[in-house]
């Protein structure tokens, strides 16, 4: 099975992501953290800041920092917006893979034995995506629930955007020295 799953993209279109995250986390590390970045990217570090923080949300590396960072640089609002459109790629890139992974893992077969407790919850619901986006790695867990069950593209992004959006304004908050904490 795993050799038949090696043949197929989804194993090597998820390898080469979490790849590509890890060359991007380096170089924002290198290039002195996101603060830096939106100096020299100037007009467009916001769309910048978008997608590094989409791309690396996605991948197992800490997005925190940028919602920290752009919330500083550009106020509330915006760093609340910059976070939240950056977390709703970041879903979505998730999504993506997981449904790919899914698909050429063959695991619907493999769903239908789990307990019968385990298969009652409601996983594809939409309370379910969206309220789980708020415990500790629920952001990941969301996503990929999501996309091996293959809940509809366009659910998937209006619960990554309602999840998101108070997680995003807390840590803007927070950025933009609102929140003391």
């Amino acid at each position: 099975m795993l050799r038949r799953a090696l043949t197929r993209p989804g194993p090597w279109l998820i390898a080469g992501f979490l790849a590509g995250a890890f060359v991007l986390y380096r170089w924002v590390e290198a290039s002195g953290g996101p603060a830096p970045l939106i100096e020299r990217f100037g007009v467009v570090a916001p769309a910048v800041m978008v997608a590094i923080q989409a791309a690396l949300s996605a991948a197992p590396f800490p997005s925190e920092l940028f919602a920290l960072v752009s919330s500083a640089a550009y106020g509330f609002w915006i760093g609340t917006l910059i976070t939240t459109l950056g977390w709703i790629g970041g879903s979505m890139i998730q999504y993506a893979l997981a449904r790919r992974g899914a698909q050429d893992l063959e695991l619907a077969p493999k769903l239908e034995r789990l307990p019968g407790w385990l298969r009652r919850v409601p996983v594809t619901s939409p309370w379910f995506l969206v309220t789980v986006r708020w415990l500790p790695m629920g952001f990941h867990l969301a996503n990929a629930v999501a996309g091996a069950r293959r809940v509809p593209p366009l659910r998937q992004l209006w619960v990554a955007a309602l999840g998101s959006l108070p997680v995003a304004a807390f840590w803007a908050a927070v950025g933009a020295g609102i929140s003391p904490w």
